[in-house]
Parts: C-alpha cells; sequence; structure tokens
C-alpha cells in the first residue's frame, strides 16, 4: 500500500497553512486516487499573491470552506473570487471543530483538553454532516478539483478527508496515516500568529495544556468512527444515511476520482 510519504504533498507556497494533495493514495483494489483533483488545507487568509496565483493556476473549481461565520470573517479567503472559483460556506453555530470553543468548556489541563476533543470529533459527524453532504455533491458532479478547508485543516477537514478517502476505497490504516500528516506539517505558531485569542494565550502561559488541542491524535479519529459505528452500523451507513452516498454514489466517485 502507498503510504502518505510516497510523494510531495504539500504544494509549493510560501503562507500555506496544512494545504495538501489528498491524491496518490492506493485503495484496497490495487488502484490510486488522483493526485491534483483533491486538496485538503487550512485557513488560506495568509497566501501571498504569488500563493494565490498558484493555486489560480491548478485550475480549481470549486471551494468548499467548513468554517463558521465568524472565523470566515476573521480570516477571509480571498483568492477564490478572482479566480473564477465557486466558494461554498454554511452559516451555522455548532461548535464542534472550533477550537477556541474548547477552551471556553473546558477546565484547562492536559487530561480535559483530550477528552474534549475525544468527544468534539464523535459530534462532527453529526454536526457537520450538511457540509459533508454538499463536498460529495460537488464531486460527484465533476466540480474538480477541489479544495475543502478550516482554520486549521485538521478536525472538521480532517474527518472530511476520512470520508472521502474511504468512499474512494482507501483502506482505514491509510487514512488514519493521512490524517496524522497534520502532525508534520502544521505550525500553529504561525496559526497564533497575532491572535489574542483564549488559546493563543494559553498556549503562550502553558503549551503542555493546549497540547491535545492542536494534535491529530488518532484517538480522536477512532472517536468519529465509533460514533458513525453506533449511529449508523459504520462509515458506509453514514455515507448512505446521512450524506445520500450509497455504493452506487461511491462507484461514480471512484470511476471519476481514482485511476
Amino acid at each position: 500500500m502507498s503510504s502518505a510519504a510516497d510523494f510531495q504533498r504539500l504544494l509549493p507556497l510560501d503562507r500555506a497553512f496544512n494545504l495538501r494533495d489528498l491524491g496518490g493514495y492506493e485503495t484496497v483494489d490495487g488502484r490510486r486516487v488522483k493526485t491534483g483533483v483533491l486538496y485538503r488545507s487550512g485557513s488560506m487568509s495568509r497566501l501571498t499573491e504569488a500563493d494565490a496565483l498558484h493555486l489560480a493556476g491548478l485550475g480549481i473549481a470549486t471551494v468548499c470552506d467548513l468554517r463558521r461565520p465568524n472565523e470566515r470573517a476573521a480570516e477571509p479567503t480571498r483568492w477564490c473570487e478572482p479566480a473564477g472559483v465557486h466558494y461554498w460556506s454554511r452559516d451555522y453555530t455548532e461548535s464542534s471543530g472550533v477550537l477556541n470553543e474548547v477552551f471556553r468548556s473546558t477546565e484547562p489541563s492536559r487530561d480535559a483538553m483530550h477528552a474534549a476533543m475525544v468527544k468534539l470529533y464523535r459530534d462532527l459527524p453529526a454536526d457537520h454532516a450538511p457540509s459533508y453532504r454538499v463536498i460529495f455533491e460537488r464531486l460527484l458532479g465533476g466540480h474538480v478539483p477541489l479544495l475543502f478547508n478550516c482554520a486549521a485543516g485538521k478536525d472538521r477537514t480532517g474527518v472530511g478527508a476520512a470520508l472521502i478517502l474511504h468512499a474512494l476505497g482507501v483502506p482505514r490504516e491509510t487514512i488514519v496515516e493521512d490524517y496524522l500528516l497534520t502532525n508534520v506539517h502544521a505550525d500553529f505558531s504561525q496559526l497564533m500568529e497575532g491572535h489574542q485569542s483564549l488559546s493563543a494565550r494559553l498556549t503562550q502561559r502553558a503549551p503542555e495544556i493546549v497540547a491535545p488541542l492542536f494534535a491529530a491524535d488518532a484517538d480522536y479519529l477512532a472517536a468519529t468512527f465509533e460514533a458513525m459505528e453506533q449511529d449508523f452500523g459504520g462509515i458506509d451507513g453514514y455515507l448512505a444515511e446521512a450524506l445520500d452516498v450509497d455504493a452506487d454514489a461511491r462507484n461514480r466517485l471512484r470511476a471519476l476520482l481514482v485511476e
């Protein structure tokens, strides 16, 4: 099986955050997810002009922004409109996946942060089903290349990536490996740069406490899988019942996105 390290996933950009190609992975039937058609990312508000030009040159047809309205307002994605990209976002109030919200509801200790993240990942499938449904609709409609992002490109985006890779026939071990690449590629000091939020202040004072918040932890993704197993009998059940992506749709996705 091909691993997450088989080719350079990070794009040659100066100010991207956790923006990488989701292609190249081998599927259970020995084929491979196409490169250059699926991208996952964190916030893109810091992109340089050269970065924006590079992304525009990739021919990206769709950007699905999974962030809440206040996150988008604070760190807008500016390059899509000039590049003629279809930009989609959703207004919602659920807090799962929003790292600052963990501080508002959790006693600040390392164990409490880890437990809060596990709970967060249990909530992500239900809270963000409307967003994941749109991603799959765009993919099934052939509106690719497609890029999807949240703030850190880790939680909301990480679950979205896991769902896509599973639908394309990528094995669970590889899905987890891709998820854990955030620990290699995401520089959270860059994300906190200039911020005065509670998480930013606590990061400076007690980094060991907030470490679980910024980590991609296999326990977290396992909590998502467990929630889907409990509520839908597994990922396939979640895809079919919550996102309208049944076996036929998965086969069509593989025809489009696997070579």
